[in-house]
C-alpha cells in the first residue's frame, strides 16, 4: 500500500475542487435529494482527482462504468463505491432523509430567515416506515418554532438544537457519538469483488485502462477508517485500486 500525498493548502484544494466538480454538478442541484448520490459520487471523484495535480480530467459522467477519464493520452474507466458498515447505515439513511425533505419544506416558507440548524436526535429513538410523513412534518414545525422563537417542544425525535445565520435555509441531523472502526483486508476484497464481476462489461467498451475507487471514513457510525498498519496482498483485474479515506482526504494505492 502507498499513501499519495497532497501539498496543496487548504484553499488550493477547495478551488482545485471546484474546478473540477462545478460544471458536473450545477444541473444536479436543482433536485438535490433526487440526484444525492450522483452529487456524492462526484464529490468524490473531485478530492480523489486533487490528488493527480491537474494530470487527469472528467471526460464523462457514466454508469457502466461511474465515470470516464482522460490523461491526455488514454481513456480511464473509473468504478466508484463507498463501503460501509450497512446496519447502522439504514438507520441513517432514514433520519437523513427525514430532515432532508424537511428542510426542502422550509426553504420554501418565505416566513423564515436564513439558518444553519444543527439538530441532535434523541438516543435510541427507532420509528416505523410508515411514521416518516408524520416526522417530517413533526421536524419542520419544531425547527420552524425554534428559529422563529427560539422555543424546543417536547417531541419524540430531537433532543436539542442549535442555528447561526447562514447563506440559505439550511439543517443537518446529528445522531450522536459513536465507536469508530477500521478497515479490514476482508472487507476491501469483499468490496472489490462486488465490482470486479462488470470488468469484462467495461473493457468491451473499448477502454482497456480500469480503476477502482474505494471510499471510506464518511462521518458517521456506518463509516470506517483506515488503520496506519493496514496492509493486504490484493489480487484483481482492475489496473488501478485506490482508498479515499474522505473524511481526513487522504489517499492510498492499494494496486
Amino acid at each position: 500500500m502507498r499513501k499519495i500525498t497532497n501539498n496543496n493548502s487548504i484553499e488550493e484544494n477547495y478551488n482545485f475542487l471546484e474546478d473540477i466538480i462545478d460544471s458536473h454538478i450545477s444541473e444536479l442541484l436543482k433536485d438535490r435529494i433526487k440526484n444525492q448520490q450522483k452529487i456524492l459520487e462526484i464529490c468524490h471523484l473531485g478530492k480523489f482527482l486533487i490528488f493527480f495535480n491537474g494530470d487527469l480530467n472528467i471526460s464523462q459522467i457514466s454508469e457502466k462504468p461511474d465515470f470516464i477519464l482522460n490523461d491526455g493520452k488514454i481513456k480511464i474507466g473509473l468504478e466508484h463505491q463507498i463501503i460501509v458498515d450497512f446496519k447502522p447505515k439504514e438507520r441513517e439513511g432514514f433520519f437523513k432523509n427525514i430532515f432532508d425533505r424537511a428542510e426542502e419544506l422550509l426553504k420554501a416558507d418565505n416566513t423564515l430567515p436564513n439558518f444553519l440548524a444543527n439538530c441532535y436526535i434523541k438516543p435510541y429513538v427507532n420509528f416505523k416506515i410508515n411514521q416518516k410523513e408524520e416526522l417530517i412534518e413533526t421536524v419542520r414545525v419544531i425547527i420552524k418554532e425554534y428559529v422563529l422563537n427560539n422555543n424546543l417542544p417536547d417531541n419524540p425525535i430531537i433532543d436539542r438544537i442549535t442555528h447561526t445565520p447562514h447563506s440559505q435555509k439550511s439543517v443537518s441531523s446529528n445522531l450522536g457519538a459513536w465507536w469508530r472502526k477500521d478497515i479490514s483486508a476482508k472487507i476491501v476484497e469483499k468490496a472489490v469483488g462486488k465490482k470486479e464481476k462488470k470488468l469484462v462489461n467495461y473493457r468491451k467498451t473499448g477502454i482497456l485502462e480500469q480503476w477502482l475507487l474505494l471510499v471510506i471514513g464518511s462521518t458517521g457510525e456506518s463509516s470506517y477508517d483506515m488503520n496506519k498498519d493496514f496492509e493486504m496482498e490484493l489480487k484483481t483485474n482492475f489496473n488501478r485500486v485506490y482508498i479515499l479515506e474522505d473524511f481526513y482526504n487522504n489517499l492510498y494505492q492499494l494496486k
